[in-house]
């Protein structure tokens, strides 16, 4: 009879699915801390773009989020990951939007701004780079860019031009491809949720396997336009 047991047990323990598996990132409301920058990032500071760039825990709405602040600046949040998006491929996060950008042209270097984008940046190839590269990669580039240069990246934004499912590429580097997740301002001041296949995704701009993912971003610039905007992002999470 205890064998039956047994058996029984461990058929009904073969039968229930896996528990998903997740990777938080800092920004739920377990961290929250209320007027200061998420412990688990930094907030890029260095450049000239980014003095009095603001990103700070509040509650909006009953949600614990990050508020970003622009004013003519740059509000950079990084932070260093290791996350291989073939396994963890699902990502998901809230966000709201105060207001877009007027008269912005995003396909024009003086016209890259956005009130909310996440940027994923992934793993260089290093035997495809040249010495020369790499020898500015050791010299700067790595140290300016906060991660190793020279790989895909990707970016999931909020539009002030374009609808959302619009594709476009950075206008300083037109190899590289940017998302709209959200466009306009028919949704602005609302709390949205959204869980993307970043892997399907990376595939479809790419054609090709990414490689890891190696550093993450949350902007709110304004620095090319000279404008301001105010947005907020919250439970941003990878999964499988």
């Amino acid at each position: 009879m205890k064998y039956l047991i047994w058996v029984f047990t461990a058929l009904v323990l073969c039968a229930m699915p896996a528990a998903a598996e997740k990777l938080e990132l800092g920004l739920s409301a377990r961290d929250f801390v209320a007027g200061e920058v998420p412990r688990a990032w930094h907030l890029r500071r260095w450049s000239p773009s980014t003095f009095g760039a603001r990103a700070y825990w509040v509650q909006d709405d009953g949600v614990a989020a990050v508020r970003l602040v622009s004013r003519g600046n740059l509000v950079f949040l990084e932070k260093a990951v290791d996350i291989d998006i073939r396994r963890l491929p699902w990502v998901s996060w809230r966000w709201k939007v105060e207001n877009i950008l007027e008269g912005v042209d995003e396909t024009r270097e003086d016209g890259d701004d956005h009130p909310l984008r996440i940027f994923f940046a992934f793993a260089p190839d290093e035997k495809r780079q040249t010495p020369w590269l790499r020898l500015k990669r050791w010299l700067y580039l790595d140290r300016k860019h906060g991660h190793p240069f020279g790989g895909r990246y990707t970016e999931y934004l909020w539009s002030s031009q374009f609808p959302a499912g619009s594709i476009i590429a950075d206008p300083g580097m037109p190899m590289q491809k940017l998302m709209v997740i959200e466009g306009g301002a028919q949704r602005l001041g609302q709390w949205l949720g959204y869980r993307r296949n970043l892997y399907q995704d990376f595939k479809h701009l790419y054609g090709e396997e990414p490689r890891r993912l190696i550093y993450l971003g949350i902007l709110n610039d304004t620095d090319q336009t000279g404008q301001a905007a105010v947005s907020y992002i919250a439970d941003l999470v990878f999964s499988d």
